[in-house]
């Protein structure tokens, strides 16, 4: 016997199937229809571009060092760069020990003193044969090819001066017996297809910059745009520049064999710029021509004022004729 309501139906009749079929139709259509308007290589393309943007922007705030995005207009590719410390020796408890796990040997007369620039430092009597020898050559972390920065406080003594910091002899900073300051690198250059070391790229200060007993804060910078020379933060000298530098496979020398220094040192940084892997664009969208080649952000992530006076714009163009622009304001801040 049934009882009564009782409900015997296991399935949908055939009208609710094609009601239920019908319905599910015009949601799927919908769903292929706005999926299809979306066009996927001009959001990745906005997001590969403001992702660097943002990369380069934190590693600027994070580190408190400079990067930049290189863009390549004609293969429509980007990348990251930043530089990134890889050793610090600032010769407390009179060692040479360095912050990042590498120390090294003493020769000669070199020894370390209390009066440093922040207390300990490192003195060389200018003597042949007194140095200091680092063997940063060991470390893959010493890769000056794509840039590197040179910093230490010096102390020149006496009236002569001589090579204080020579990095595998590759890149270095030299004092000049009249007090100039000089800064250099070997370049790697091609000739007849063949790689090969080059001639000495040079800046150099005006005479009696370093002073006799006198602490300086000296930098040497090249980011494969310029070859840069500040004491104490102010730009003494620069050299536009581009070539890659040559291998670095010898010891760092504080005081250099040919001319050995006479002074001390103290507070020693160096630094190598570090790039990404390219980051390429989808292939129906390219820069426009009025997109800077490089967006450079200062140390503390906003744009460098020396080489950008104004915001920068960059601009994409699509297959189907459309443009569009990304801003990237004073502060470092990408909109657009």
């Amino acid at each position: 016997m049934q009882r009564a309501g009782q409900n015997h139906r296991s399935g949908m009749t055939l009208l609710e199937l094609l009601l239920v079929m019908m319905i599910l139709g015009m949601v799927l259509g919908t769903g292929v229809g706005i999926f299809a308007s979306l066009d996927f290589g001009k959001r990745q393309a906005r997001g590969y571009v403001k992702n660097a943007l943002r990369s380069a922007q934190n590693s600027a705030i994070h580190r408190q060092a400079p990067a930049r995005i290189h863009i390549d207009r004609e293969r429509g590719v980007l990348t990251a760069e930043a530089m990134q410390v890889v050793g610090t020796w600032r010769f407390e408890g009179q060692s040479l020990a360095g912050a990042l796990g590498l120390g090294g040997v003493l020769s000669g007369g070199a020894r370390f003193v209390e009066d440093g620039f922040l207390g300990d430092g490192l003195y060389l009597s200018g003597v042949a044969g007194t140095q200091a020898e680092i063997p940063v050559q060991t470390d893959p972390a010493f890769d000056f090819r794509a840039g590197f920065s040179i910093e230490c406080a010096l102390r020149r003594g006496g009236t002569g001066g001589g090579q204080a910091v020579v990095v595998g002899n590759i890149a270095g900073l030299d004092v000049g017996n009249d007090g100039r300051l000089r800064g250099w690198f070997i370049p790697r250059i091609v000739e007849k297809g063949e790689q090969k070391p080059g001639g000495r790229v040079l800046v150099e200060s005006e005479p009696g910059l370093a002073r006799p007993d006198e602490w300086l804060r000296v930098r040497l910078e090249y980011d494969r745009s310029a070859l840069t020379l500040t004491a104490d933060g102010v730009p003494v000298a620069s050299l536009d520049e581009t070539a890659e530098v040559w291998d670095l496979d010898l010891p760092m020398l504080l005081s250099g064999k040919g001319f050995p220094f006479e002074g001390t040192l103290d507070d020693l940084v160096i630094a190598c710029v570090v790039a990404s892997d390219e980051v390429p664009l989808p292939e129906t969208v390219r820069f426009g021509a009025d997109t800077p080649s490089d967006v450079w952000f200062a140390a503390g992530g906003g744009l460098d004022p020396a080489r950008h006076a104004a915001p920068v714009v960059l601009t994409l163009e699509y297959e189907d004729g459309q443009r569009e622009s990304l801003f990237v304001g004073a502060y470092g801040t990408v909109d657009g």
